[in-house]
């Protein structure tokens, strides 16, 4: 194995933010893609059961991030902390490692509440899909626009003078709001428009975008 190799789903998912830490860190991988009745490729399963019955999965689940000198890493945010860490984008110090912390937590707050549409009755999603764009996502936008604006005026990064792993999580969560139907509740909040313009404009991450790497959107359930 000469690159490292991530292995997912054709498909973004939980494994998004760590191709755009590997976007932005300008890292060279491979991915390992699996699915269901797949065949093998170079010898290891890619269907996700015959994957599992080789024990090289830590949790039985993907992510999983692989590295030439041996290492083995489950978890989507181990993943990309590591990788933002290697790479120097986790912030100067542990202030600002705690506020990338800080930041990510809520994302992933705000991921789950959004997750609620896909695993609710179909008959309950128009209800749930209403309390997200009236309540829920008004909310945390302005919890979110108040921890933008709390460093630097909203006019940089989330944390300290440099983009971190955190901006690269709060601006794909802003990127799926927008695209699942839900750009109202962000466009009341100007600050973080302007700030999902400027990151996604950021050269590695634009290229990232308009690349045939990335999986195609697959939308919430309506």
């Amino acid at each position: 194995m000469s690159k490292p190799t991530l292995i997912y789903f054709a498909s973004r998912g939980r494994a998004e933010l760590i191709r755009l830490v590997l976007a932005e860190a300008g890292v060279d991988y491979q991915e390992f893609v699996v699915g269901e009745g797949t065949p093998p490729v170079g010898g290891r399963p890619t269907d996700m059961a015959a994957l599992k019955a080789t024990g090289e999965l830590p949790f039985d689940a993907v992510p999983v991030w692989e590295e030439p000198g041996g290492l083995r890493l489950a978890q989507s945010a181990a993943i990309a902390n590591h990788i933002a860490r290697a790479h120097g984008l986790r912030g100067r110090g542990a202030l600002e490692e705690a506020r990338c912390d800080e930041a990510l937590g809520a994302v992933d707050d705000v991921r789950l509440e959004m997750r609620k549409v896909a695993s609710v009755a179909p008959e309950q999603r128009a209800a749930q899909r209403a309390e997200l764009a009236t309540a829920t996502l008004p909310r945390w936008l302005r919890y979110l626009d108040r921890l933008l604006r709390r460093n630097e005026g909203g006019q940089g990064y989330l944390v300290g003078q440099g983009l971190t792993v955190a901006d690269l999580a709060l601006w794909y969560l802003l990127e799926m709001v927008a695209d699942n139907g839900f750009g109202g509740a962000l466009a009341r909040y100007p600050s973080l428009v302007a700030y999902a313009e400027r990151i996604g404009s950021r050269p590695r991450i634009a290229a990232y975008r308009s690349s045939p790497r990335r999986p195609p959107f697959a939308p919430l359930p309506s």
